[in-house]
Formats: C-alpha cells, structure tokens, sequence
C-alpha cells in the first residue's frame, strides 16, 4: 500500500481544509512509521463517521485493514478488508467522459475507471471491475487480496473471504484473486481450471501454501514483505524476503507431511525475522518440541538443540502476557493473570513437558547437573522471575522488545544468536540484571544466579540437592580457593561450591552428624562462603562432636575433646556456648599437664582456658601455671627469657595483684633484668626496674633487706653475680673485673676492693706464663686504690714489668728496658733480681 500516501499539492495547509483532513494525517502518520497515532486518527475518523460528519469509504477501510495485519489482528484485518471491497460508499464508477491518463508509469491507454480505494485512474489492463461495479487499481486490489486470503487462513473465515473475492475472480484481467479464492475455495473460483495441474501435483494438505505462492508469482514489482506494513517501495528488497510470510505456511505443510526437522528450520527462519513475537516463538517452541519428541529421523546433536530451543520458547510463553491474551480473545474465555486456572493450565503444561524430557534423560542416563529437565526448571524459575521483578520496576523496556518480560538464559542466548538489535538488548537485560543484585534485594540475587551460567547449580540449591552440586564442581574443574585475606566475595563455581557446602553442613547438624558437618563448614569456609549467620549452628556441631569423641573410650580423652571444638571455633569465634565448652576441655588438659609438672604445656591450656572464659578459676589457674613455669625459667637463669617472664608475670598480676608467689617471682625477673641492664650502663632503667622489684618484696620477706636502696641491690647483686670465680680461666676474670667495676659505680660494697686485687693478681699472673706482658701491664689503670693488702697485686705488675725489661733487653730496646726495671723497683723495691740473670757483668744493673 505504498500507493496510499497523499496526493501530491496536499501539504502547506491544504489538508487540513478538506473533509479528508483526518485521514490524510492518518495515512501520513503511517508512512513515516508512527503506526499507534495513524489509528488514532482513524479512530477519530470512525467517531466524526458514527456522528454523521464523515463516510468510512474504501481507503479508510484497506488502511485499517493494512494496520490490524502489523499488529497480528487477524480478525480485524478479515473484517476491514472485507469492508474495504464492499460497493458501499465507492467512488470508483466508471467515468467515460475522464481524459486523465493510466496511473501505470508508461502507459498511454486511456484511464476508464477511478479506484474507490486511491481515487487514481486507471486503464482496463492495471485495473479491474467486479461484478458489483467495484473499481479497483491493480497495486490497491493486489495488497488487499494478499491480506484478506492471509487472515482469513489465520482466522479460519474461508468463506466470507471467499464470499468477498468472488465478484473480483470473474474479472477477465485479474489473475490473483483468482488465484487466491482457488486456494480458499476452489469450487467458487471462476477459470480454476489452469490450477489443477498445480493442486494435484501436491498433496492436499500443502494447496494453500502451494497456490500462494504460485499467485505471488503474478504480482509485478511488489513486495510481499509489505503486504502487512504499507510503506514507501525501497530499493533494497531482498528476494528472500519476498517469500517471508510465507513461512508458516510452508512449516504447517512440511509438518503434515511428517518433515519435522525441515518444518522447524523454517520456523527459526520465520523467528529470526520476529524474535520476541509470542506468535512466533510459540510456534517455534511448539515445532522444536515436536522434533525432539517425533522425529525419529533427527539425530542426537539435533534433538538435543530442538530441546534446549523448546525449553526458551516454552518458558517465554507460559509467563507471557500477550500469549494469554490472544490466548484470552481467541478461546473467549478470560485468561486473567490472577485467575487460578490460568496458573493449572500453565504448570500443567509445564509438566507435560518436564515429564518428557525427564523421560529422555533417564533414557540417555544423563546426570542431574546435565539433564534436561534441570534446564526447564532453571528457564522456568528465570522467566517468571525476571517477569515479575520488570513488572515492579521502572526499568525503560526498549520499544523493539515488545511487551513481554519472560525471558530465561536459554531465550537470552537465543536472542544473541538473531544479531541486533537482539544481542544488545539481551546485554542490557544481564546489565539489569546485575543492577538489581546490587541492591542486595533476595529476588535480584536469586535472578542474577538463575541467570549465571551456574544457573543450574542455582535451582538444585533451591531444591536441596546439593550433593550433585558439589560433586558435579569438584568433578568438573578445580576450584580456585580465595588467598589467605582476601576479603573479595568468591565468584562462579567457587561460589556456588561453598554455598552447597554450608547446605550439606547445615542438613548433617539436622540429622546429628557432627563431625561430618564441622568438616563440611571447613570446606565452606575454605571456598570462600561467608558463615556469620551460621555460628549457632557450627557451635553446636563442634560441641556435639567433641562428646562424642570424649566419651568413645573408657578414660575421658580431653585432647579428642577439644579438637572438633577449636575447629568449631575458628568458624564461628563468637559463639559463646561453644567457647565455655571449650575453656572447660583446655582446664581439663590443663591440669593433666600440671600433675606431669609440664609447665609450658600446663601454661598453654590455661591461656587458652582464660582467653574463652575469663572467670576466677581460669585465671587462678593461669596464674599458678605461669608462675611456675617462671620460677623454672629463672632457675636456669636465662637472660634472653627474663623480658618474657616480665611480661607473662605481669599480665597474671594483672589478673590477681595478691597472688604472692606471682609477685615473688617477678621481683627475682626484675632483679636479674635491672643487673643486665646496668652493665648496659643504662643506669636510669636499671634503678628503676629494680625499685620495682622493691616494691613487690613485703617488709619482713627473706628478701628484704631493711635500710637499703636500689644502688646497694644493684651492686651486691653484681658482686654475688661474679663470685666465686674460676681464676684459672683468663675470661672469666676478665669478666668478673668488668661487673665488679659496674657495681663500684653504684655502691662500695664490703670486700670488693680486695676481690679486685685478688682477681688482678690472677689474671696477671696468668697473662705473664703466656708472656702477654703489654696487657698485664695496662691493668695497672684497674687497680683498687682503697685495697687493704696491695703488697701482692704491686708484686704482681713488678713481675710483669720484669718479664716486659728482659723481653725488651732480648731485643736490643736498652732504653725502654730500662724504663720497665725503674717501673719494677717501683712496685717491689726488693725484687730478686736474680731472675734477670744479673751479675756484675750484668748490663742493666
């Protein structure tokens, strides 16, 4: 009908002052695609003709009769067409006196009759004259015979269509609708005889598709693609496209004739044309199940896709709205979204076909995770979410997607597959998608999951199998476990892993396996699943678990005990019941540790013990276990430990100030950390840890010594450090000078000017037998000066003088061994020269 847009001179404010103003911009309307407003003004039309202030004539009719077959109305398409032939209101008698020319492009015949349709003149050979005096153009007469044959095979109204193409298959110039009434009615057709050949070379069953197209043949220069969308003629017409709405026909006629496959091929050709048409995708799924159900031809790869694409159309059309409603005007029974018997008919359906496909599946021994019946539920579950979820949104549905919201992955993939713009809406929906997950809503979650290539894993959580979930990830590929402080949710299969995990776990608690359930919460927690509002559960699993364990043997085995529980609890370090239990296992260890005097041991459980239940009897525990396990450290005087002891025994009088042997303890740490300190020489530290240590000891102790400070603690603990010492050892009297002359700084201590010399004396003596006289010599700056018998310690640096002088004179260094014998007679005026050898040839003397 792309003849029918307005007479050339229309424009710049004409239109709009003729009677045919309305329709005018109805037709105008139409030709640029604006379909819904070019039936307002129709309708608008249709309301000024019911007042009397216009006539619906022939052009108004075809118009209408153009705009119901777009939309699919077949009804209304049958009955504006029909209308549209009528004499009623014509305008297209014969006018012999009219010199217009032919409307046909190179024809010079004189035009003899005006179309009532177009009001164009045309000659006998572009046009034709029915039985009622009915002008029609050829291009006017061609569409709405198309479309009148086209409905009325929709609508099963093969007589009145038949009726209507009567009075136009007489006419001697008009092939079509010859044509077209031999294929609704071949006994009515006038000149069928040319078409015999044709029918009986077919089987019955295919005539009409057969006869259809051989009538299409007849047209000259028209696109059939059109047929329904009156627009401009374009050049780029494909010849494929000629023969599109033809397709159903050909499918019916390929199905009749038991060609299952090809009729469903035809089908996706007809679908790929119009993806998100319910007619269409109806069809389709209604053809692929067929194939997969019937056809013992397809082979297995086939099946398998005439079921997947079954699946996604089916899904889309059970929770459709138009399929209901065309459903609805068809059946003439009220299909309403909140009608019962609209949910039994759809789940019974539903279940037909779930039963055929389980059938199928346990023919071919699938597993669960790859069945199909498991894909039906998932596309189920995806399309009437997804549906209900956009018809509670705002979201702004593209135009092109129609008026239906129910599509699964299995229609999304589909839809992928038609090129765009079907690919980019199906991106948008998954984009949906993911924006209503993030909202944290149950319902996006559960959509985005559905949705997920992990879809089916999604549905067998839902239904409780999660064993299949968790042996079909673990058997499928290894799971990536999350690193170690990674705080990022787990993705993909690992997700659904570690949800399967914490299902399992929770439906072992229900049947009391306890140790089964703690490892599974472990293999959750290991795959990444979050198990905060599972702690009660966890707790009680560990707790279960550990009786059962303790009471297993005749003796209470406290270690079994305690396992599962400090498993448990690094799952679930909040649940208080379970840390109770698990104090009451470490005291117990605790005190077994204690009766073998394993103190570190002893000290571990109880610290343990007292970190799950800080009450008064853990921590007198604790305190018993760390002061002993000090007080055995301190008797091997570790110096690298006494930080450690400070600090342990700190925190146990934290716990109980009053705890003696505790303070005890810690005076003795403190006191041997202040001496290591001041030979550090950090004097203000060392006082004042051993002021503390002081003030731990209660006048009156052994350890209290009234009248003194810490200098003289300081000092004669230095002294008592280094006495007695092994004066055969050279370092060890070297050391024990040092200590002695740090004491010194702080306090004289009774005697320790005599035990420097003493000390002195040997190391010199010692360092002279090894000949080592230089450094023997240079502890002439450490002698004592307040020395009650110096006599031995000045013998001593004499000898050592003296070996220096002769060692001198041996190398010929005269003046410096003169000056070691002046340093010799220094010390001891009355030493035996003798021991130089000295006589009256002596040089030296």
């Amino acid at each position: 009908m792309s003849h029918t847009t307005p007479n050339e001179g229309g424009g710049n404010g004409e239109t709009a002052d003729r009677p045919s103003a309305v329709f005018e911009r109805a037709v105008d309307a139409y030709a640029h695609g604006n379909f819904a407003l070019a039936v307002s003004h129709l309708r608008l039309r249709e309301r000024h003709a019911y007042a009397g202030q216009a006539v619906i004539d022939a052009g108004h009719a075809a118009l209408r009769g153009a705009l119901a077959a777009r939309a699919g109305n077949w009804t209304e398409c049958c009955d504006w067409y029909i209308r549209s032939l009528a004499a009623s209101g014509d305008i297209g008698t014969r006018s012999p006196e009219s010199t217009d020319p032919c409307h046909n492009d190179g024809c010079s015949s004189p035009a003899g009759n005006r179309c009532g349709q177009c009001t164009r003149w045309f000659c006998p050979t572009h046009g034709a004259v029915s039985k009622d005096e009915v002008s029609r153009c050829g291009p006017c007469l061609d569409v709405t015979v198309h479309n009148l044959a086209h409905a009325a095979i929709m609508t099963d109204r093969v007589e009145a269509a038949a009726e209507a193409l009567t009075p136009w298959a007489g006419t001697p110039n008009w092939a079509t609708a010859q044509a077209l009434l031999a294929c609704l009615a071949p006994e009515h057709a006038a000149g069928v005889d040319e078409q015999m050949e044709v029918l009986d070379a077919v089987a019955a069953d295919r005539h009409k598709a057969l006869v259809l197209y051989r009538a299409s043949r007849t047209l000259a220069d028209v696109d059939l693609e059109r047929l329904s969308i009156p627009l401009p003629d374009t050049e780029d017409s494909s010849p494929p496209a000629v023969r599109e709405w033809l397709r159903p026909w050909k499918a019916r006629g390929l199905r009749r004739m038991g060609r299952h496959t090809e009729a469903w091929r035809v089908r996706y050709e007809d679908w790929l044309a119009r993806p998100v048409d319910t007619t269409v995708v109806h069809a389709l799924g209604v053809e692929a199940l067929r194939v997969f159900t019937d056809d013992a031809e397809a082979d297995g790869r086939t099946r398998l896709d005439a079921a997947r694409q079954a699946i996604a159309c089916w899904a889309l059309v059970l929770y459709s709205t138009s399929y209901w409603q065309e459903l609805a005007r068809r059946s003439e029974h009220p299909w309403t979204h909140e009608d019962d018997e609209r949910k039994n008919a759809s789940d019974s359906v539903a279940e037909r076909i779930r039963q055929t496909l389980r059938d199928d599946d346990r023919a071919a021994e699938r597993p669960v995770t790859d069945s199909l019946e498991l894909a039906w539920d998932v596309e189920l579950a995806a399309a009437h979410g997804l549906a209900t979820a956009m018809a509670t949104t705002d979201f702004e549905w593209p135009v092109h997607a129609g008026s239906d919201f129910s599509f699964g992955p299995g229609f999304l993939g589909l839809l992928r597959s038609a090129g765009e713009p079907w690919a980019a809406l199906a991106e948008e929906i998954h984009g949906w998608v993911s924006a209503a997950n993030r909202t944290g809503d149950k319902t996006g979650e559960r959509l985005r999951d559905l949705m997920s290539p992990e879809g089916r894993h999604a549905m067998l959580l839902e239904t409780g199998r999660f064993d299949q979930v968790i042996a079909a990830i673990e058997a499928g590929a290894t799971v990536e476990r999350p690193a170690r402080g990674n705080t990022e949710p787990p993705s993909g299969p690992q997700r659904f892993l570690g949800a399967a995990l914490v299902a399992r776990a929770l439906d072992r608690v229900k049947s009391r396996r306890w140790s089964a359930a703690v490892r599974d919460f472990e293999d959750a927690a290991a795959a990444g699943a979050s198990l905060a509002p599972h702690e009660k559960e966890i707790g009680q699993a560990g707790v279960q678990a550990g009786h059962a364990l303790l009471g297993n043997s005749g003796a209470p085995n406290w270690q079994a005990y305690v396992g599962p529980l400090q498993r448990a609890l690094a799952l679930a370090p909040k649940d208080n019941e379970l840390k109770r239990n698990l104090a009451a296992g470490c005291v117990h260890l605790g005190n077994q540790a204690r009766r073998r005097r394993d103190w570190d041991r002893a000290r571990a459980r109880f610290s343990q013990a007292y970190e799950l239940d800080p009450s008064k009897t853990t921590a007198a525990a604790l305190n018993e276990a760390e002061t002993h396990w000090a007080e055995s450290l301190l008797k091997r005087n570790p110096s690298s430990e006494l930080v450690r002891i400070i600090t342990t025994l700190r925190k146990a009088l934290d716990r109980d100030a009053k705890h003696q042997p505790a303070r005890k303890a810690l005076a003795t740490a403190l006191q041997e950390r202040s001496l290591d300190v001041a030979l550090t020489g950090a004097r203000t530290e060392a006082m004042a840890l051993m002021r503390e240590a002081r003030d731990l000891l209660l006048s009156g102790s052994d350890d209290w010594i009234s009248g003194w400070g810490p200098k003289d603690d300081i000092a004669n603990g230095l002294y008592e450090r280094v006495v007695p010492v092994d004066v055969s050892d050279k370092d060890a009297l070297r050391n024990a000078l040092d200590v002695l002359a740090v004491a010194r700084t702080y306090d004289a201590v009774p005697g320790i000017a005599d035990e420097q010399a003493a000390f002195l004396v040997c190391l010199i003596r010692l360092l002279c037998r090894d000949e080592n006289y230089d450094e023997a010599i240079r502890l002439v700056r450490r002698r004592p000066h307040d020395t009650k018998s110096p006599v031995e310690l000045d013998r001593a640096f004499a000898e050592a003088y003296a070996g220096r002088a002769r060692r001198r004179r041996d190398e010929g260094d005269i003046a410096a061994a003169h000056s070691d014998v002046r340093a010799v007679h220094k010390y001891d005026p009355a030493h035996p020269l003798v021991l130089f050898g000295l006589g009256e040839t002596d040089q030296l003397w």
